[in-house]
């Protein structure tokens, strides 16, 4: 009769630690996935804006045709590497979309940077019936913004894949008669 109490004893003993155990450890998990793992959003720099092209065409009707190389540099803080699929990247003037291009897929490491790069063709049908298309010209500076959505998954440890979405959107400004193209910097935003 003796035993069977101890055993009884040994028993609850044995599972209060055990469910200590447990908690302690919940604990620490959620206290490291709102520290360590919480998510940070990337920064993002605009690098190097080459004008490859300006061609003018005055007859027979006025037009400007623009080509330009946009990089940029994603600076991933988090624990995890991000991988992204095929991305639309997007230039507008005026709030209207002008040109289309295509960010391959890839993937930014953990704490690492990555180089993005993307060639697009600004036709100047385009860029005319935006009300300040002529001031624009007379100044020989038009303001573009590049945007581009990025979709795919965060994967920490290789283990977890979480899906998310980052956005990035660059100010550039275009000078014609020096053929230079410059940024006004970056903002970013990654939804999970």
């Amino acid at each position: 009769m003796n035993g069977i109490r101890t055993t009884k004893k040994g028993l609850k003993i044995c599972s209060g630690i055990t469910a200590l155990f447990h908690v302690s450890l919940l604990v620490a998990l959620i206290v490291l996935c709102l520290t360590v793992l919480r998510p940070k959003e990337p920064k993002i720099t605009a690098q190097n804006i080459i004008l490859k092209e300006v061609k003018w065409q005055k007859t027979p009707k006025f037009s400007v045709n623009i080509s330009m190389e946009i990089t940029i540099t994603v600076h991933n803080p988090n624990q995890g590497s991000f991988k992204y699929m095929n991305s639309p990247a997007y230039v507008s003037y005026g709030g209207k979309v002008v040109a289309k291009s295509l960010i391959l897929e890839d993937e930014i490491p953990s704490r690492g940077k990555q180089n993005l790069s993307t060639t697009v063709e600004i036709d100047g049908d385009g860029l005319r019936p935006v009300a300040r298309f002529s001031g624009d010209l007379l100044r020989g500076c038009f303001n573009f913004t590049s945007s581009a959505t990025f979709v795919g998954k965060v994967s920490f440890l290789k283990l977890f894949r979480i899906k998310a979405t980052g956005f990035s959107s660059c100010g550039v400004s275009v000078l014609l008669r020096t053929h230079r193209a410059s940024s006004s910097g970056c903002i970013s935003e990654v939804n999970f």
